[in-house]
């Protein structure tokens, strides 16, 4: 590589449901170094609507980090060459024929899209749903969304040019050209997972709108050049080029895993959500996969995300947000500090229970769980916080073998990716109570996926393979192994787990 093509870099935007970043991406000598401009948090906001995402709010972070980005670059004397856009999935905006906005992206967490489950579910059954998509059903994907949204209001499909998912409206803001790109549309529950293409049969079937979906874009595809407008609010060079990366966040990160060639690996890409799977070659939609249930979703270069959504750290963030209301401002180490010091398996909690995906009220969810099943009630911050920890590793152990089961396969190695391997006492109970090695980092695998694959797409890499070669040279990722005697301590709290009934809504 030249020293004019080692100045070359990358821009990642990377934005999370709690929080975004900016980070520019030199790759050189075959490895990526990374520096983050800009990090902020975000949250969806209530309007009349229905819960929303704040997108001209996070439109203005973007731009203020991509000029953070163009002044590092000036500084460092880097040539930016590329930018592309990664987010959470499922959520969605429309465009009307002359470019406008129709309405702010609504917030999968919305309640309102539980009666549109409801409604989709009783007009075809859930085993036929799954069939058609590969996809797990759940109330917040975006079929359930698109329901909600045409029963509220059916001329939308008239007035409607494009369905644009989260990364897709800021590469139309970033361009000015509406691309829908595929590892996103495929957390939909609208893709035909076997064609990569819509299932526009299912959408008939349901009464539902589709012209407005476009096929959709493979990662890795240029876009376009910035607006001239975006280039003079960043002060990025007009020719910098907008490149698709695996825009859906897990996507990205499950290209970044630094899995060695021919090891047996499956992964865990730890954050608000967790989502545990193995990368497959083709989808699998058996009934075994179905009862699990797994999802199929689309990844780099036409492989599989066979994997399944777990709460995550969802309900860690909603105690610390509980917390600071009252008046306990603390920091997520702090937390885990305060975890570490708590009696195991106290108390357990079904965490992927719907009503603990609810936003608000953690602490009394928890209590008032505790108390339904005659279990002790946490009173502590460091009850609170382990009770939700050890869930979360039993959920990982159970998922896991069941993934083993559903796959007729053993994996060797579980590879722990994305902000939430910064836990590192969440990381030792997963290691504990799978009794797998676990491998962590890198912690933003997210990034680095979507910055190496703008990377393939500019030509600087020439595939799959030597993405993963470059992410191994770059980091020095934390192994843990577990001993049989951490594997029989959780055995009977596994049990226990097993066993817990659901929450019982008051």
């Amino acid at each position: 590589m030249n020293h004019d093509a080692a100045r070359h870099v990358h821009l990642a935007v990377d934005l999370g449901a709690e929080s975004g970043r900016v980070i520019v991406g030199t790759l050189a000598d075959g490895r990526i170094h990374l520096h983050e401009a800009h990090r902020f948090r975000h949250l969806p906001v209530p309007t009349p609507a229905g819960l929303c995402w704040d997108l001209t709010g996070l439109w203005r972070q973007v731009l203020d980090g991509l000029r953070l980005a163009a002044d590092h670059c000036a500084t460092e004397n880097l040539t930016p060459v590329s930018v592309g856009v990664d987010t959470w999935g499922v959520d969605f905006a429309t465009l009307a024929p002359g470019g406008a906005l129709l309405g702010l992206p609504r917030c999968y967490r919305d309640p309102a899209f539980h009666d549109a489950f409801e409604r989709v579910t009783a007009a075809v059954p859930p085993r036929e749903l799954y069939d058609a998509t590969g996809i797990q059903l759940m109330p917040l994907n975006s079929l359930y969304q698109l329901e909600s949204r045409h029963r509220q209001d059916p001329a939308l499909a008239e007035r409607a040019r494009h369905l644009a998912f989260m990364p897709d409206l800021f590469h139309w803001l970033l361009t000015g050209v509406a691309a829908t790109e595929r590892t996103i549309a495929s957390t939909s529950q609208m893709l035909d997972v076997r064609t990569g293409d819509w299932n526009r049969p299912l959408l008939d079937r349901l009464g539902l709108p589709h012209a407005f979906l476009q096929p959709p874009t493979d990662p890795g595809t240029p876009l376009g050049p910035l607006l001239p407008e975006v280039a003079r609010a960043t002060g990025l060079p007009a020719e910098v080029c907008v490149v698709l990366p695996p825009s859906h966040d897990t996507a990205s990160a499950v290209a970044a895993v630094p899995a060695e060639p021919g090891d047996d690996w499956c992964y865990l890409s730890s954050g608000t959500w967790s989502l545990l799977g193995a990368e497959l070659h083709a989808p699998c939609i058996t009934d075994a996969a179905a009862d699990a249930p797994f999802t199929n979703e689309l990844g780099i270069q036409g492989t599989v995300r066979f994997l399944k959504n777990i709460a995550g750290l969802w309900l860690i963030q909603e105690l610390r947000r509980d917390l600071e209301r009252q008046g306990q401002p603390l920091e997520y180490a702090q937390l885990t500090e305060h975890a570490a010091a708590a009696a195991p398996f106290r108390t357990l909690l079904p965490v992927n229970d719907p009503a603990f995906a609810q936003p608000g009220q953690a602490i009394e969810r928890i209590r008032r769980y505790a108390r339904q099943t005659g279990q002790p009630e946490p009173e502590s911050v460091g009850q609170l916080v382990r009770a939700g920890l050890e869930s979360l590793a039993l959920e990982y152990r159970h998922t896991l073998r069941t993934l083993e089961a559903t796959l007729g396969r053993s994996f060797s190695t579980l590879h722990i990716v994305g902000g939430g391997g910064k836990n590192r006492l969440l990381n030792r109970m997963t290691a504990q109570a799978t009794g797998k090695p676990v491998v962590v980092g890198p912690e933003e695998a997210t990034a680095i996926g979507n910055l190496l694959t703008q990377a393939l797409g500019t030509g600087r890499l020439a595939g799959l393979d030597e993405l993963r070669a470059a992410v191994r040279a770059s980091v020095s990722p934390e192994r843990i192994d577990p001993s049989p005697a951490d594997l029989d301590a959780w055995e009977a709290p596994a049990e226990r787990y097993r066993a817990l009934p659901p929450v019982q809504t008051p």
